[in-house]
């Protein structure tokens, strides 16, 4: 009987790009909220007072520096899962591989669109300024059907083009 371990292969690129593309929105979202709150609490009721100024200052540093790395551990992370998941994946023959570069190109359609969606919310007046600090995240996000090409087709190759002992089926699988 067969292993069911990686049988989501198909659709891996998509759960990743959809996952960082929603992590990397919402980091925004609260990049703008952090530094918003902070700069008019810290105004609001700092008054000269050092510790409570030096408070709102470690919320504004966290919400527009510190919380960018959260966003790059979860790429990373994902990344590797991806990888880890195809190596693992069981061997499909090779008349899946049009399935494959199906949703390749589904994957790469959905990966624009996201993108584009991405771009339109950081040029919005009141975002682009948390938008300034996370910069290589939108670097990525403007990227994004190219990361998405680059991961489908290592996976692709990964999965078609081991041999049959490595996988979730532990065996030789024709």
């Amino acid at each position: 009987m067969l292993s069911k371990k990686g049988q989501t292969a198909p659709v891996a690129g998509l759960i990743f790009i959809i996952l960082i593309s929603a992590f990397a929105i919402f980091l925004l979202i609260v990049g703008f909220i952090g530094n918003e709150i902070g700069t008019e609490m810290k105004q609001k009721m700092g008054g000269g007072i050092p510790e409570i100024n030096q408070s709102f200052d470690t919320t504004i540093t966290t919400s527009t520096v510190t919380i960018n790395t959260l966003w790059y551990i979860l790429f990373a992370g994902l990344l590797l899962g991806l990888i880890v998941q195809a190596v693992m994946a069981q061997q499909y023959p090779k008349v899946m591989l049009p399935i494959f570069i199906l949703t390749l190109i589904i994957t790469v359609i959905i990966a624009i669109v996201i993108s584009n969606a991405y771009v339109a919310i950081t040029e919005q007046a009141n975002i682009a300024t948390a938008s300034a600090f996370q910069v290589g995240i939108y670097f990525i996000m403007t990227k994004l059907p190219y990361l998405a090409v680059i991961v489908g087709i290592l996976s692709i190759v990964i999965i078609f083009t081991r041999d049959g002992a490595v996988g979730g089926s532990g065996g030789i699988v024709n």
